[in-house]
């Protein structure tokens, strides 16, 4: 039977030394009230301390959330996939107070489905000829993971039929720290008035038969037969403790901007028309706005299309709009989201008005394995060798998130970027290699990168002008790549 518990005692149970793994992306999902309780009682005792911390996806709005846990000593390792909107947690992995492990999105997530399912490991060519191959640095991040942990200890290089995978290897996870909308008195949570159920029903699996412990925030208990079967996202046996939030509005927003979403904001299906408008309705600097115009050229009927956070998720859905386009196409976020209006930056994962939405791991299966059409990326570095870096930048850990598997599945890659913007994106080299675009057109996918002044596409022998605006800006913009482009 599940335990009604505070969150006080819910850190009392996390043992000094324990691998933990928390759901969440953004805000969604991010059980943030057990996250402070463990962050005050670090503050105040000491404890707990040393802990090894996994998380799928970024968990932050660069204040709660996974940034209340950037103390050294706290955190002894991290592996994890973004800490873009975690400044805190990236600086403190940056200057190596802490061993920093980054993997893929995507592996992650699938992951818990294997560590749940006591599998040896899963196959996957994403991040093959990136910083994640263990003949690079098998994922490590910085000098106190290279120098305490194998290259090879989360991922190993193996051949099967003549082909090149990298095994993501399992390991044991001993706290889950998962959230959902209530729970009832015999245990079973709903993720019910939750903006997507993420990988919470995996990692409480995993973490149940790993031999550990699941601990689920909630808003409220109800009575059994409250929810109905078919609303139970994780059962009973899984959940071990619950904690209800003192304060949801707080501690249990469905994103940063949003304390919750109305069934209305949450599902329904909406015109085309009416979703364009709320795309105009909202302020977009034009620079911007160009930038997903010229993009979306690349776009036929009937694609799915995947876009990432930043000017893709800001961009992409109204350029689509702006061209008629958006009722043509199916337009998804790798939460799990399928059509409406993505939300971005701190609410990136969220969309409103979705059509439909399903799990994380399920909506990048769907992805690892080819379903995107096209996908939109934002950008870091890029080099004449067609390597992009997304990942490392500034001597910060940001981290690939969903990046990797989303542009290895996908059928073609558009990198979008500012090319006036006051921080150059080109470079001789990159700081850490991302993306290879030699090898994904070594596999007969496309790559290209539009800005609002002129359209690139990588080929076997470098970047190609496609189209460049006649004006004086876009000529500038094209001498300050800084190397020679091919016509």
């Amino acid at each position: 039977m599940t335990r009604i518990i505070t969150a006080e005692e819910a850190v009392g149970l996390i043992r000094d030394g324990a691998t933990c793994v928390s759901d969440g992306m953004t805000m969604m999902g991010v059980a943030d009230e057990v996250l402070a309780k463990i962050e005050e009682s670090f503050l105040e005792t000491g404890s707990p301390r040393q802990l090894t911390w996994v998380q799928a996806a970024g968990q932050s709005d660069r204040e709660a959330g996974m940034s209340r846990l950037a103390h050294e000593g706290l955190v002894k390792r991290v592996i994890g996939s973004h800490w873009g909107l975690t400044p805190k947690m990236g600086e403190l992995l940056g200057q190596d107070r802490a061993e920093c492990v980054c993997l893929p999105q995507g592996q992650l997530s699938t992951l818990y489905r294997t560590i749940a399912a006591k599998r040896p490991g899963q196959l996957s060519t994403v991040g093959i000829g990136t910083y994640v191959d263990p003949r690079v640095d098998g994922g490590r991040f910085n000098d106190s993971a290279r120098a305490s942990i194998a290259p090879d200890e989360y991922v190993e290089l193996i051949e099967l039929d003549g082909e090149e995978y990298l095994r993501y290897k399992p390991f044991s996870l001993d706290v889950a720290i998962i959230r959902g909308a209530v729970i009832d008195r015999n245990g079973n949570l709903t993720h019910r008035e939750e903006v997507s159920g993420l990988d919470a029903l995996a990692i409480a699996q995993a973490v149940h038969n790993s031999g550990g412990i699941v601990i689920a925030q909630v808003k409220a208990v109800v009575e059994p037969g409250e929810i109905r079967a078919r609303d139970v996202t994780v059962p009973a046996p899984l959940v071990d403790y619950a904690v209800v939030t003192s304060d949801p509005e707080r501690f249990h927003r469905q994103t940063h901007s949003f304390p919750s979403f109305s069934d209305d904001l949450l599902s329904g299906y909406v015109t085309p028309e009416n979703v364009g408008r709320a795309f105009e309705a909202q302020e977009m600097d034009e620079n911007r706005v160009a930038v997903g115009m010229r993009g979306v050229q690349l776009v036929k009927t009937g694609d799915v299309i995947n876009v990432g956070t930043g000017i893709p998720a800001d961009t992409i859905g109204r350029a689509l709009s702006r061209t008629g386009k958006l009722d043509q196409v199916h337009l998804t976020v790798e939460s799990g989201t399928y059509g409406g209006i993505p939300l971005g930056i701190v609410d990136f994962g969220a969309a409103i008005h979705p059509q439909a939405i399903i799990g994380h791991p399920q909506q990048m299966d769907f992805y690892n394995g080819g379903g995107v059409d096209i996908t939109f990326m934002g950008t870091g570095q890029v080099d004449p060798s067609g390597d992009i870096n997304v990942s490392l930048l500034g001597g910060r850990a940001v981290g690939c998130g969903g990046f990797m598997d989303i542009t290895d599945g996908a059928k073609a890659v558009c990198f979008l970027m500012i090319a006036s913007g006051r921080h150059p994106k080109f470079v001789e080299r990159v700081d850490q290699v991302t993306f290879s675009a030699s090898r994904s057109i070594s596999r007969g996918k496309p790559v290209y990168l539009a800005s609002e002044h002129f359209l690139l596409q990588y080929l076997e022998d470098g970047w190609h002008v496609v189209e460049v605006d006649d004006t004086d800006a876009a000529r500038e913009a094209v001498d300050r790549i800084g190397f020679a482009l091919r016509s």
